[in-house]
């Protein structure tokens, strides 16, 4: 598996920061922050810092890819552009159903199936393969 994994996270208006509570965003391009994850553990590692705000009409923000290190991107859906940012840095993009951080770091350390996608293909529209979660 990845050892560190970048996931979009939603504040609520009772906390803006990052813990097992915090809900997921529903897309990329709505993350109020993201969190970087342990993929083989579970754990909550850092945050991963917006590097800057995609070019076209979404202005969705970008996560910090470079420097927080990650080896992949987990989410529910992805836009195109970002898609193509991951694929030109060779970052797998994982499809995730949990709902909340505590869900998905629940699951990496249970080593449940989690759906890989080709990097060429907006998570929305993709059709998605099984892979172990503890390869």
């Amino acid at each position: 598996m990845f050892m560190r994994i970048c996931i979009p996270v939603r504040f609520t208006e009772n906390t803006n920061t990052i813990s097992g509570d915090s809900p997921l965003a529903p897309h990329f391009g709505l993350a109020d922050r993201f969190a970087v994850v342990d993929g083989d553990s579970g754990e909550i590692l850092d945050e991963c810092g917006v590097v800057g705000h995609c070019p076209g009409a979404c202005h969705c923000p970008l996560p910090d890819l470079a420097t927080s290190k990650v080896e992949a991107l987990a989410g529910q859906a992805m836009g195109f552009r970002l898609m193509q940012i991951s694929r030109r840095a060779g970052l797998p993009v994982l499809a995730v159903r949990a709902r909340t951080l505590g869900e998905l770091c629940h699951e990496l350390r249970n080593q449940s199936p989690i759906r890989s996608l080709p990097s060429a293909i907006c998570l929305t529209n993709a059709r998605c393969q099984i892979v172990s979660g503890g390869n």
